[in-house]
């Protein structure tokens, strides 16, 4: 595959996702919506890492990981900016209008940035990096709760 061919591939992928992700379905569940753009776009066991270090490998710990966030998390809005392209893969900054269930933390904006990494047309990685939260809410942050972000 040459250069100018992987970039038009990453390019794809880059835009269906921020396209799906801007598109949203309030009358689906996360899982429910995006599988469509795992189908598509995800390799059969790609890795998920978010900004706290914790890795999922594969769709179960995916969705397990979603469905916990779902839980814990009232999300009321999402802006998603990009995406921006790279040799290997693309990021998207997403800014989220969320508060935790359990009070753990206030109803705030929270930025992170999305980086997926591509290989063989297929997102085989995916990384949230974020500010942390005792940098974005005062210290209120109790990840016995599962409210951390």
């Amino acid at each position: 595959m040459t250069t100018a061919t992987q970039d038009k591939t990453i390019t794809t992928i880059a835009k269906d996702l921020v396209a799906h992700c801007k598109a949203g379905d309030e009358s689906m569940d996360y899982v429910e919506y995006d599988s469509k753009i795992w189908d598509k776009h995800f390799a059969d066991s790609w890795t998920s890492i978010e900004g706290d270090g914790k890795t999922y490998v594969g769709r179960e710990a995916v969705i397990a990981k979603y469905q916990e966030w779902a839980k814990n998390i009232t999300c009321y809005g999402c802006e998603v900016e990009g995406p921006f392209i790279g040799t290997d893969g693309f990021s998207v900054i997403f800014e989220l209008d969320a508060e935790c269930k359990q009070g753990t933390f206030p109803r705030m904006k929270m930025k992170e940035v999305a980086n997926y990494t591509v290989e063989n047309g297929k997102i085989v990685k995916e990384e949230f990096r974020y500010i942390p939260m005792d940098a974005c809410c005062g210290g209120n942050n109790d990840q016995a709760s599962g409210c951390g972000c």
